[in-house]
Parts: C-alpha cells; sequence; structure tokens
C-alpha cells in the first residue's frame, strides 16, 4: 500500500519528514518529496505550501505521479470546538470550506460547501470502529482524538466572537486553510481522502501567539500519532475496508465535490 502525505508548511514536513524516516526523494511539481517504508506500507510526502489551491495542486501532482492508495491531509489547525485543547488530534469525518461565498463568515452552511472524508464513504459501523481504535492509539501516546468536521477557509480564526460563529454555524470541531484543497483533489482523482491534524491554537484573540508558540511541539506530536497509526496497521486495516466499495461508489466520488 502506498500512501500520500501533504504537509503544508515546512516546518510541518520537517517535523513528518524526522518522525517517519523519510528520505529525500526527487521533486514533485516542485514540491520537496521525501518517502519511507513502514509496516508494508509505502509513504510519500510532499510539502504543499500552505492554503487550498496549494495544497490542491500538490495532492493532483502526487496523485498522478505517484498513484497512491490513500491520500491524507495532515498539519496544524484551530480549535473551534471548546472541549479541544493544544495538541489534540482532530480526525476529520468532512469538511466544510466555509468561505466559498466570498461574504466572509456563512449566515448558512449549502451542500457545495461539503466534501467527505472517505470514513464517511464507508459503512458508518466500520467507520466508528476505525475512529475508536484510531482514539485508543492516541490514548497510549498520551493525546486527545477527537473526530468531526474540519471547518476551511483561507481567514485566520482569532478572536472567540468569530470562533464561536463559525462553530454555531457549520457544528465544526477545528479550522485550517488546506483540507478543502486536498480533499477536492482526492475525491476528483476516486483516491480516498483522509484528514488528521492537530490542534496549535484555540482561535482565540491569542490564536498568533499561541500558534506561534506551540507549531514546532504540535506538529511533533502529530507525526507521531501518524507513525503510530501506520505501525499499528491501521491504515492497512483501513484499506482493505476500502477495496470492498463498489465500483460505482468510487466512480461516482467526483461527483461528491459539487460544481
Amino acid at each position: 500500500m502506498r500512501i500520500l502525505v501533504i504537509c503544508p508548511i515546512p516546518l510541518e514536513y520537517a517535523s513528518c519528514r524526522t518522525a517517519l524516516s523519510l528520505r529525500d526523494s526527487q521533486q514533485i511539481l516542485g514540491c520537496r518529496a521525501s518517502r519511507n517504508s513502514i509496516a508494508n506500507t509505502e509513504i510519500v510526502a510532499l510539502q504543499s505550501g500552505p492554503a487550498k489551491a496549494r495544497a490542491a495542486s500538490a495532492t493532483v501532482a502526487g496523485i498522478n505521479a505517484l498513484q497512491p492508495d490513500i491520500v491524507i491531509d495532515t498539519g496544524t489547525c484551530a480549535a473551534l470546538d471548546g472541549d479541544l485543547i493544544v495538541n489534540s488530534i482532530v480526525i476529520g469525518l468532512t469538511c466544510l470550506e466555509y468561505d466559498i461565498s466570498g461574504s466572509g463568515l456563512p449566515a448558512r452552511i449549502i451542500p457545495e460547501m461539503r466534501l467527505p472524508s472517505a470514513l464517511q464513504l464507508v459503512a458508518r459501523r466500520e467507520a466508528q470502529r476505525l475512529v475508536r481504535a484510531a482514539a485508543e492509539l492516541g490514548n497510549g501516546l498520551g493525546l486527545q482524538v477527537r473526530s468531526g468536521a474540519q471547518a476551511c477557509g483561507e481567514f485566520f480564526i482569532q478572536s472567540m466572537q468569530v470562533r464561536e460563529s463559525l462553530h454555531a454555524v457549520s457544528g465544526a470541531v477545528a479550522c485550517n486553510w488546506e483540507t478543502a484543497g486536498v480533499f477536492i483533489g482526492a475525491l476528483r482523482a476516486r483516491v480516498p481522502p483522509l484528514s488528521l491534524r492537530v490542534v496549535s491554537d484555540l482561535g482565540d484573540e491569542d490564536s498568533l501567539r499561541d500558534f506561534r508558540r506551540n507549531v514546532r511541539r504540535s506538529a511533533q506530536e502529530l507525526y507521531r500519532f501518524l507513525r503510530s497509526v501506520v505501525e499499528s496497521g491501521w491504515l492497512l486495516d483501513f484499506h482493505a475496508l476500502w477495496k470492498t466499495m463498489g465500483r460505482t461508489q468510487v466512480e461516482k466520488m467526483p461527483q461528491l465535490v459539487l460544481p
């Protein structure tokens, strides 16, 4: 099995490279690349650059070059749910591209904003089993693991009022700048996307300061968790489940990115 890991910024890519013992590889469409094999899983990481356009471009380029079995969106995120703490791991069940209206925070969520992760496309009971197993892996590392929607938009959430407004309208537990780009690229290519993110700040008035203070440690925790996910066989288990998907369902994946 081959997985493609999208890492937005240099620090996240460097943390991934270290935690997974990746070795430099040939660049892909100008994106730094590195790879390794762990537990019958070939891992290729790409440094995409920040925000949705770069993430989507790197995802499509990586899929075309590598033909991966799974694409994983990774990086930091801001908490929207008040129960999340810094270094919590968030498994994205869906992505809400909240800023496509072009008018700031949306008043409501429209269907075009919703992008499913692969965990939303398999049998619900099996997806819940996998999420529970991932939470147990996190507990073993001393990490809180939550699942839920990731809000994605290129608007820096740095106010408690804005954070609460976005949480209220979207129901998302966290937010970041890239997940939508990764999901769009993967869904249109019929490759299952997953999202594993780590909370680096709480989306409040101290978010920029906290991000700068926490990003290095948070990224290290995320990719330590990802290595555990690989070594435990969790991704192999998911891939075996994915292969039970009917061809018709897989062929319909591009349609999930509504025009």
